[in-house]
């Protein structure tokens, strides 16, 4: 049985604070789940309004007109309605759906004012809300980032400002500096002691000394396809940013000072232990690895899981680390002895 206004009066809803006016409540219903994306009440009310047509028009009277007049609403054709790919716009207490109301004609003016006036608190107490916890969040996650950073640097004071832009190329779930930090940091060693000046320097195992030791599959799956893009409307921190950075200077810092010490016997305990401490705790915490990313891009996906879980990350900057922090000489820089006096 259809829900027909009566002569004297309308049915109305509200899309947030625009007013949905109608003399068949289903139809006004239509609009409403439409404009939330709720599929299943759309299927529902297109059903029943598709059933009054044709009561109707068994009936060889005129069809009941809606009487929609709404500004700006979608228009209702033979077609079924389909709803936009989105989520709900309003949580279910919060939906119009809901408040649909049978009003008096004369009292449509007083009604919509005191709807719309609804919606804008309503809308309001929700942006509020939002602010709030995204406020919460990233206070959250600033203590986190500083938890992180005062295990290696517990001098750190630095006032840590939340990145919210968004990459061109995607988000990253790891970070594609894993691919290339020892190298940087053995050219920058190279450089700033005129190593490539010595006799005995071999380029080709220096190359093959800062290569990352990751299969080219592996490689591949880091740089192009564990990637995801957040929407503007999104909330996305990049936090892994920061914290991987000032971890990194302090590996480049610690394997620099393990690196000068041509003679491996010359390297301190201390040296060593630094080296270790800041590598265990990149691997064990994860320091590479964008949560944000990461989640995303898992996506409660079992198979991608498996992808991320395998032995992508674990050991390997420990292996690479320690490679690069061994004996310079192996091949590639002649020993102590025979460095030319300057």
């Amino acid at each position: 049985m259809s829900a027909a206004a009566k002569e004297d009066s309308v049915w109305i809803g509200f899309m947030d604070i625009v007013p949905v006016i109608g003399t068949l409540k289903e139809a006004v219903e239509l609009v409403l789940a439409v404009y939330e994306g709720n599929k299943a009440v759309i299927q529902e009310k297109e059903k029943a309004v598709e059933n009054i047509v044709k009561e109707s028009l068994k009936k060889h009277v005129k069809p009941v007109k809606l009487g929609l007049t709404v500004s700006d609403s979608p228009n209702i054709q033979k077609k079924k309605l389909t709803s936009p790919d989105k989520p709900a716009a309003a949580a279910a207490e919060f939906s119009g759906l809901g408040n649909v109301r049978e009003v008096r004609k004369e009292m449509i003016v007083e009604h919509v004012g005191k709807g719309s006036k609804r919606g804008t608190k309503q809308q309001t107490a929700d942006k509020q809300r939002e602010r709030q916890k995204r406020a919460e969040d990233i206070k959250a996650i600033k203590k986190d980032m500083l938890e992180k950073i005062h295990i290696i640097n517990p001098n750190f004071n630095q006032e840590l400002e939340e990145q919210l832009k968004r990459s061109q190329r995607g988000e990253h779930v790891f970070n594609n500096d894993i691919l290339k930090f020892h190298f940087k940091v053995l050219t920058e060693f190279i450089q700033s002691h005129h190593i490539d000046n010595l006799q005995g320097y071999n380029q080709q195992t220096m190359d093959e000394l800062g290569r990352h030791p990751l299969s080219q599959n592996t490689a591949e799956e880091i740089q192009t396809h564990m990637v995801v893009d957040f929407d503007e409307d999104e909330f996305y921190v990049n936090a892994n940013g920061v914290v991987y950075g000032v971890y990194c200077r302090a590996l480049r810092e610690a394997l620099l000072d393990v690196l000068r010490n041509i003679n491996p016997d010359d390297v301190t305990e201390e040296e060593r232990r630094r080296v270790n401490f800041v590598i265990d705790n990149m691997n064990n915490l994860q320091i590479y690895v964008d949560e944000f990313a990461k989640d995303k891009w898992i996506a409660n996906r079992v198979d991608r899981q498996a992808r991320f879980e395998r032995p992508v990350h674990r050991g390997r900057l420990e292996k690479q680390s320690r490679q690069l922090s061994a004996p310079l000489r192996r091949g590639g820089v002649p020993p102590a002895r025979d460095v030319p006096s300057r």
